[in-house]
C-alpha cells in the first residue's frame, strides 16, 4: 500500500509541475495570471506525465537508491502481496517462494545492497530465462548485478521428475532443494554461482542444459 501511495504522490507532483509550466507563460508566472489559452495542452501534458511517471517509478523504484530493508520479508511485502511460503537467504540475495492464494506459486530474488540491506525486486532488474526439456520447465532466475542465478526445475503436464536422491544434479555440485506443497506442483531449485557456458544440468540422468 505504501509503495503505491508514494508512486501516486510523486507522479501527481510531476504532473502538477508540467501543468503549471504549460499553463503559464514566463511573464504570467511572475504574477500567477492564467488565461484560457493553453489549458487543454496543459491537461494533456499533465495526464501524460502522470502516466509516464507511474510506469517509470514502478520499473525503477526510488527507494532502492536511498533505503533498504533489514529483513527480506519486509522488502518483499513492501511491493508484493500473497503469502510467503519459503525464504532462503544467501550472502548477496534472498530467494522467496510466494503463493498468491490461487494455487499459483511464484519465485522472486531480493538483492542485497552494499550496506547489507535488502533491495526491492523490480521488473527492470528481473532477468529470467525459461527453457523446456521433455516434461520439465527450467527457469534461470538471475541475481541482479551478477552472473549468479537460481535454477528452478518444475514438472510440466506431461510427466513428473523422479523424487529419488540425485534426480537433479549439475556439474557445479549445486545442492538442489525440492519444494512440495499440498495441491501445488512440486519443483526443485538450486543456487548457481557464475552461470557460464560450460554449465551442465542433468534431470533423471539426462542432459537438460549444456552438452
Amino acid at each position: 500500500m505504501i509503495y503505491s501511495i508514494i508512486r501516486i504522490v510523486l507522479a501527481l507532483a510531476g504532473a502538477a509541475v508540467v501543468f503549471i509550466m504549460l499553463t503559464y507563460s514566463d511573464e504570467e508566472r511572475r504574477y500567477m495570471v492564467r488565461y484560457a489559452t493553453g489549458s487543454r495542452r496543459a491537461w494533456i501534458g499533465a495526464i501524460s506525465t502522470f502516466a509516464a511517471a507511474v510506469v517509470v517509478l514502478h520499473l525503477m523504484p526510488v527507494e532502492n537508491y536511498f533505503s533498504g530493508f533489514s529483513k527480506p520479508e519486509d522488502a518483499f511485502y513492501y511491493n508484493h502481496t500473497g503469502e510467503i511460503l519459503e525464504i532462503d537467504e544467501f550472502a548477496n540475495c534472498a530467494f522467496v517462494v510466494n503463493s498468491t492464494g490461487d494455487e499459483k506459486i511464484t519465485t522472486h530474488v531480493l538483492p542485497v545492497g552494499s550496506k547489507g540491506k535488502y533491495k526491492l525486486e523490480t521488473v527492470y532488474n528481473r532477468k529470467r530465462k525459461v527453457t523446456t526439456y521433455n516434461y520439465c520447465i527450467i527457469e534461470q532466475l538471475f541475481v541482479p548485478g551478477t552472473d549468479d542465478c537460481f535454477v528452478i526445475i518444475s514438472h510440466s503436464t506431461e510427466g513428473n521428475i523422479s523424487d529419488m536422491a540425485g534426480s537433479v544434479i549439475d556439474n557445479r555440485n549445486t545442492q538442489f532443494v525440492i519444494v512440495d506443497y499440498p495441491d501445488r506442483v512440486p519443483f526443485y531449485y538450486g543456487y548457481v554461482e557464475d552461470m557460464a557456458d560450460d554449465y551442465v544440468l542433468h534431470v533423471d540422468g539426462n542432459v537438460a542444459i549444456g552438452k
